[in-house]
């Protein structure tokens, strides 16, 4: 087995296998399934149309799997740094692109974990559109590149910030502040600071993407441009975070 298969393999174990892990798990059953609930028994909210509700099943589904990427990332680094096992790590053989790529890999079956608990509650709230298909499809394609970016941004703050308390925190603002589209919605980000700030933000990206193919029907083909942002930004934060384990990071984590 290649380094990175190992290591995956391992980190993937601890949020599948583990109690801490299922209890990740059983929390974001319980945002969803409270989120759910929510729009069958609001009024107001029960009014909005099928292809809405689907989408902001998606859209929550992204921020929760960014959430536990994001955990996992500044374990990753300072938490493993303050409980003794990174030097261990650094000092093997593997080459850090492997460790790296293996430490991504538990963060991707993590998400793929956290699709297959959300791909019911898309079915619950959307079995009666036309959009479950698309909702599954565009949560996929353009969740995985935003979840992996969190998850590599926080390994690279892990690093920097040599405290896994304080990489946490910075962290989760991070992603708060990148996930606010979906708490204010597209109508209150027509300024021209909300569309620029949606320029920049690939979780802005793929809410617009998810908006655009579940709402309005538009196809893949057409958010092309949008997915290879969502990429581009999982290169840079990658890059950042291969840029923490080289060898002269390495030293600094093990001080």
């Amino acid at each position: 087995m290649s380094p990175s298969a190992a290591i995956a393999r391992y980190e993937g174990g601890e949020i599948l296998a583990s109690p801490r892990g299922l209890a990740w798990l059983l929390a974001a059953a319980a945002v969803l399934s409270s989120f759910a609930l929510l729009l069958i028994g609001s009024t107001e909210l029960g009014l909005l149309d099928n292809a809405q509700v689907v989408c902001g099943m998606a859209g929550l589904a992204v921020a929760l799997g960014a959430v536990i990427a994001a955990v996992m990332g500044v374990d990753a680094m300072a938490g493993e740094r303050e409980r003794g096992a990174l030097l261990p790590l650094l000092a093997t053989a593997a080459p850090r692109r492997s460790i790296l790529l293996g430490k991504l890999g538990g963060q991707a079956l993590a998400w793929a974990a956290m699709v297959a608990l959300a791909a019911p509650y898309l079915w619950a709230v959307g079995s009666t559109g036309q959009n479950l298909g698309m909702a599954l499809l565009g949560l996929v394609l353009f969740g995985t590149p935003v979840v992996l970016a969190a998850g590599a941004g926080a390994m690279a703050l892990g690093a920097l910030l040599h405290s896994a308390r304080a990489a946490l925190v910075a962290s989760l603002i991070t992603l708060l502040l990148a996930a606010s589209p979906l708490l204010l919605g597209p109508s209150l980000r027509q300024s021209a600071l909300g569309r620029g700030f949606d320029a920049v933000n690939p979780f802005s990206g793929a809410i617009n993407a998810l908006d655009a193919m579940i709402v309005d029907g538009e196809s893949l083909l057409s958010q092309g441009w949008k997915l290879t942002f969502a990429v581009a930004w999982l290169m840079v934060a990658y890059a950042a975070a291969l840029g923490s384990l080289q060898p002269r990071a390495g030293r600094d984590l093990a001080t």
